[in-house]
């Protein structure tokens, strides 16, 4: 009677289970994310987005348009603002009841034209947002609503000279993950007090 015969299984180094391992946690974290992210889309179901592009699009007006379209909230994210157009829109919501907030770079008051001085002396509340090397943030959060990002810096220049993009988001869902974003980057900020006092705060 012919006996059978066991095969041993190959030995497995343990780096390669180690490796495996890795891969597969790797692997769940992804699918949990992406599974989250397209949850995230989903539940919005009013989401709509707006591209456009400079120098061709009138980007400059449609940010203007939607600061004075405000009924009640406008966060800011600025790395430099040097514009007058949106300077004065800011300005004229903020004289109208709106909530306006900035967040800007460091460097931000200091820029060539800032416009961050005027703003402060009409009473529009600024932070510096002083924990990272660079707030490169391009982004104005409205109402409960409207997101604006891009590369379109809040400068006449991107308007007029440069190769900028604009993304105006409506939807509530996103419009809250930008916003928790805000008040986490502007809690760990200082507040502009003066414009006497930005050399202190380096």
């Amino acid at each position: 009677m012919k006996q059978s015969t066991i095969r041993k299984l190959p030995h497995i180094p343990n780096i390669w289970i180690k490796f495996l391992a890795t891969a597969l946690i790797a692997f769940s974290s992804l699918l949990v994310n992406y599974t989250a992210c397209n949850s995230s889309n989903r539940s919005d179901e009013d989401l709509a987005i707006q591209v456009w592009f400079t120098p061709q699009d009138p980007c400059m007006d449609l940010i203007v348009a939607k600061i004075l379209s405000a009924k009640a909230l406008i966060l800011v994210q600025a790395y430099v603002i040097t514009s007058k157009k949106i300077a004065n829109a800011l300005i004229q919501a903020h004289q109208h009841g709106v909530t306006v907030q900035l967040l800007i770079d460091k460097d931000a008051q200091t820029t060539k034209g800032s416009k961050v001085n005027s703003l402060l002396q009409h009473g529009i509340p600024i932070i510096i947002d002083k924990t990272v090397g660079y707030a490169h943030n391009k982004v104005m959060i409205i109402d409960d609503t409207y997101v604006i990002t891009g590369s379109f810096n809040w400068t006449d220049g991107a308007q007029a000279r440069n190769a900028e993009n604009l993304v105006i988001i409506a939807g509530q869902a996103i419009n809250k993950k930008f916003k928790n974003n805000w008040y986490i980057r502007a809690a760990n900020g200082k507040r502009l007090r003066s414009i006497y006092t930005y050399s202190s705060l380096r």
